[in-house]
């Protein structure tokens, strides 16, 4: 029996968390405004400026946002949230993305701070202060 695709939104999550170090309970609570076409392609506003995501991650955060479920309810149509959950004006619940990330094989603690080491690596002090500083 092998792992079971997972909903767009849980991949898009994933995908968050991967790349950018992004605590699950900060993504949930994204709105779609945080997200939009650049000149290069899709970005993400992540503190004060935005940010590309590369091909083909940002493929799977258009699926999702595009298809974005649990829109249908009469309270819940033009709902802001990016990952919205079956209650209409909330948000997906942080430990059941946890608990299904976890069962994919994405610890959300351990691969935030793989993402974070990785960028520290590779991003001069003054842009990560900057990051670090815009809880």
């Amino acid at each position: 029996m092998g792992l079971q695709p997972k909903p767009a939104a849980h991949r898009a999550i994933g995908i968050m968390l991967v790349l950018f170090g992004q605590p699950v309970s900060k993504i949930v609570t994204m709105r779609m405004e945080a997200f939009r076409e650049g000149q290069d392609g899709l970005q993400v506003k992540l503190g004060k400026d935005w940010t590309d995501i590369p091909e083909p991650a940002a493929a799977v955060i258009r699926f999702h946002l595009a298809s974005r479920p649990d829109l249908s309810t009469a309270a819940n149509p033009d709902s802001p949230l990016a990952f919205p959950s079956r209650m209409p004006g909330r948000t997906m619940h942080v430990y059941s993305v946890a608990t299904i990330l976890r069962e994919s094989g994405i610890p959300a603690m351990a691969t935030r701070s793989r993402a974070w080491m990785q960028m520290v690596r590779q991003t001069p002090p003054s842009v990560l202060a900057d990051a670090l500083n815009d809880g």
